[in-house]
């Protein structure tokens, strides 16, 4: 039986400490810690706030609040370190140096998960599985391109009345026979991202991934015949902006609500439900081009057509209208700012019961996760990662892979956190990944290597 609590080793030298390590004590000290002088005794109060410390004053022993230190104070420990203190309770390799020059010899810490000796099978799985992932990422961002490629042509070619759909069959089985559904869907907040024809993209991978799971949890039976089926239905769902000048389509200026440009766009749901079905395309294709833009409301002026109720659409059109907005917010344009996928959650779950089924969201926040994958994140002890996967019960507590420490360095060895298991951690902050890495993001993430 493998053992999952976090390996403590105490009188740990500052010359063994190890990038990602966590001190939970400073334990020796040199010989200017013996008796404090007023100066340290302020920059200890300082430095340690919030902190315990055990001292040795007129010949007995004593723990005490940092703030109590007195001058001729022997200092024995600072242990209980707040989690305003992460800056130096992580160990980063500047930490270490800094700590050699300030004097501070020994240290109780907790082993990084990754690197700790004795790594429990569970911990070793749950690296490979990240490291794969990564992975397999890195693999399909050409496959993205690729299907942005063929839906744009796509819709070009149907703009002259020409409706071959093998080039986005041949993506979908390419994304399907290889899995990739689920690590396209971590790219999406990844990449620059300004096209209705990416915009296609995302949301059939997205769809596809949530959808089966959410059939399986409700007990339902599919509206397709197969995975392949459903995913082309979601890649199809905006053929009717083929009707749309290609001038508007592609335009990166936001159009005014009541404006010409904005009436045309707001044409295609049903444009491409008549095209699909001309195509010879189930029914189910039609519904979802049709009606994916029906809110819960279907009086909110972002509600189109008119006159359709949200209950008498499809589950799978209904869905479909979730990812959508899901996706166009992550993705942003040229014009606006995109949103942090944990953004986008909280949003959607402000508006769930106005704009989109209740139980229809709690369902998708169940698959997607509070933090869906790809996320950026920043952790207590101050350190910043990706969020690699979505935990099943405790959403809120994903695992994530840590590749920045808290002074803001980009670290040589990457770690995973699960922080079901170390709960002293905690997410404390979702970033926009792109503020940081501009347009490398991706490439970043793409080059997470957990040891």
């Amino acid at each position: 039986m493998t053992d999952d609590k976090p390996l403590i080793q105490s009188n740990v030298k500052v010359s063994d400490l190890k990038e990602g390590m966590v001190i939970l004590a400073y334990t020796g000290f040199d010989e200017k810690y013996k008796v404090l002088d007023e100066n340290t005794c302020k920059w200890v109060q300082h430095n340690f706030k919030g902190s315990t410390t055990v001292v040795e004053r007129e010949g007995g022993e004593s723990a005490i609040p940092v703030e109590n230190l007195s001058v001729g104070d022997h200092l024995l420990s600072i242990e209980k370190l707040p989690s305003t203190l992460g800056h130096i309770a992580r160990v980063s390799l500047k930490l270490a140096e800094e700590l050699t020059k300030r004097g501070f010899l020994r240290f109780t810490v907790k082993l990084a998960p990754a690197t700790a000796g004795g790594k429990s099978d569970e911990l070793k799985a749950a690296i490979e599985e990240a490291n794969e992932f990564v992975h397999k990422v890195k693999e399909n961002i050409k496959v993205c391109e690729t299907a942005t490629d063929a839906v744009e042509s796509l819709i070009d070619n149907a703009r002259q009345g020409k409706t071959n759909i093998k080039d986005v069959e041949n993506c979908v089985d390419s994304i399907t026979g290889g899995e990739s559904a689920d690590a396209i869907g971590a790219i999406i907040s990844l990449k620059k991202n300004d096209q209705v024809y990416a915009h296609c993209v995302d949301v059939a991978v997205v769809f596809t991934t949530t959808y089966y799971e959410i059939v399986r949890l409700r007990g339902l039976k599919s509206a397709f015949k197969d995975e392949k089926e459903a995913m082309l239905a979601a890649f199809l769902h905006d053929i009717g902006k083929a009707k749309v000048p290609k001038e508007i389509l592609d335009s990166t200026a936001p159009f005014k609500r009541n404006s010409k440009e904005m009436q045309l766009i707001r044409t295609h749901p049903e444009t491409g439900a008549r095209l699909l079905a001309e195509m010879g395309m189930p029914d189910v294709f039609s519904n979802m081009a049709h009606y994916h833009h029906v809110k819960l409301d279907d009086t909110m002026a972002s509600s189109y057509p008119k006159d359709v109720k949200s209950e008498d659409i499809m589950f799978e059109t209904r869905l479909l209208a979730l990812v959508d907005a899901y996706q166009a917010l992550t993705a942003g344009r040229s014009y606006k700012k995109s949103w942090t996928p944990p953004a986008v959650m909280r949003y959607l779950d402000a508006t769930a019961a106005v704009e989109f089924d209740l139980d229809l969201w709690q369902d998708f926040q169940q698959v997607m996760g509070h933090y869906p994958r790809g996320s950026f994140v920043k952790l207590s002890d101050g350190t910043f990662g990706f969020v690699l996967n979505v935990p099943k019960k405790e959403i809120l507590k994903p695992q994530v892979a840590v590749i920045r420490n808290a002074d803001g360095e980009d670290l040589q060895n990457h770690y995973l956190i699960d922080l079901q298991i170390d709960r002293d951690i905690s997410i404390t902050q979702d970033i926009d990944v792109k503020e940081i890495y501009g347009n490398k993001a991706l490439e970043v993430f793409a080059n997470i290597n957990i040891g």
